[in-house]
Formats: structure tokens, C-alpha cells, sequence
């Protein structure tokens, strides 16, 4: 589980790096913005996972 977890981190890491280091070198907003996507579907991600892994703890 913990490597799914470091995993969907390295991914948004670099996601989220790649979208900044293209609006340092080009200041083209929406590239700010497809960090926030990514920021966003990534915590939203996380929250329905653990969630779901709560609920099945829980019931376990």
C-alpha cells in the first residue's frame, strides 16, 4: 500500500513541478492552473482512498 502511496507522490511531484518550471520559463497562466488541477484531483484522490481504506479497516 505504502508503494502506491510514494508512487502517486513522485507522479504529482513532478506533475506539479513540470507545470511550474513551464510557467517560469514561458509566464503563461494556464500552466499555474494546471497545477491547481493537479493539486486538487490529487488531494481529491487521496481523500476517497483513504476513505474507502478507512471504511474497510473499520468493517474489518
Amino acid at each position: 500500500m505504502f508503494g502506491f502511496w510514494r508512487l502517486w507522490l513522485l507522479a504529482t511531484v513532478l506533475a506539479i513541478g513540470w507545470a511550474l518550471l513551464c510557467f517560469a520559463l514561458t509566464h503563461d497562466r494556464r500552466y499555474l492552473r494546471r497545477a491547481l488541477a493537479i493539486a486538487r484531483w490529487s488531494a481529491g484522490l487521496l481523500v476517497v482512498v483513504s476513505c474507502f481504506w478507512l471504511i474497510f479497516r473499520l468493517l474489518r
